[in-house]
C-alpha cells in the first residue's frame, strides 16, 4: 500500500504472490495466514523492479536494518 496501491489490490498482489510461490515449489505458502512474500514475487507480478528506497519506506525498522545489512553482505 506505501507503493500507492490500495488495499484491496494490495491483497491482490499478495495472493496472486502466494500462488506464485506454491507454484515454485513452496508449498507453505499455501495458508491463509501467511501475509508476507517475497519482492521478487511481487515485482514478477507488477513487472517492475522495487528499489531499495521503495522497499526501506514500506517497513518497519528492524526490517529496513536487515535489509541494509544484507545489503553491506553482498
Amino acid at each position: 500500500m506505501d507503493l500507492g496501491y490500495g488495499p484491496s489490490f494490495s491483497r491482490d498482489i499478495i495472493r496472486e504472490a502466494k500462488c506464485l510461490m506454491v507454484q515454485k515449489g513452496y508449498g507453505f505458502y499455501n495458508t491463509k495466514k501467511l501475509g508476507r512474500v517475497p519482492v521478487e514475487a511481487v515485482e514478477e507480478i507488477l513487472g517492475i523492479t522495487l528499489s531499495q528506497t521503495d522497499l526501506l519506506k514500506s517497513c518497519g525498522s528492524s526490517e529496513a536494518a536487515l535489509i541494509k545489512e544484507r545489503k553491506n553482505n553482498d
